[in-house]
């Protein structure tokens, strides 16, 4: 797995580990594609973008099957429907969802490495992917 890709892993899973469930697991998988949909449309367009995610998408949902229900009925819609991604994922173990996830993401940035090379993906994504943490913690109100 790439190492940047490997973050998103990292940050779901520090998600159940604080304790949070499936719900946020969701929600910061729908901020982190919005976040590099937000990197890249200015440079492939929305509709590169979109397309880039639905044949992210349909690869990934050879090993995920459930990936497909994440797919809108009008492929390559723009701009991509990632909440549609979240509420397919709602419905998932935890584990599976996060497997998933993080599938879709590294066949996704398989895909634009083939597109615009390494370096450039890299350069694009590194602050999506150098997230410090999952989000807001909890605040421990013990005196």
């Amino acid at each position: 797995m790439p190492v940047q890709v490997h973050q998103v892993d990292r940050v779901l899973r520090h998600i159940v580990a604080e304790g949070r469930g499936i719900e946020a697991i969701c929600e910061r998988t729908v901020v982190l594609w919005t976040e590099v949909s937000r990197a890249l449309v200015p440079i492939i367009g929305q509709g590169g973008m979109s397309a880039l995610y639905d044949r992210a998408l349909h690869l990934a949902a050879a090993r995920h099957q459930w990936l497909e229900q994440a797919r809108s009925a009008d492929a390559g819609s723009e701009p991509p429907a990632f909440p549609m991604l979240a509420r397919a994922a709602s419905g998932q173990a935890v584990d599976d969802a996060i497997a998933a996830v993080t599938t879709l993401f590294e066949t996704f940035d398989r895909l634009l490495v083939n597109l615009i090379g390494a370096s450039l993906t890299g350069r694009l994504l590194k602050p999506v992917w150098d997230v410090p943490s999952a989000g807001p913690t909890r605040q421990d109100t013990a005196p």
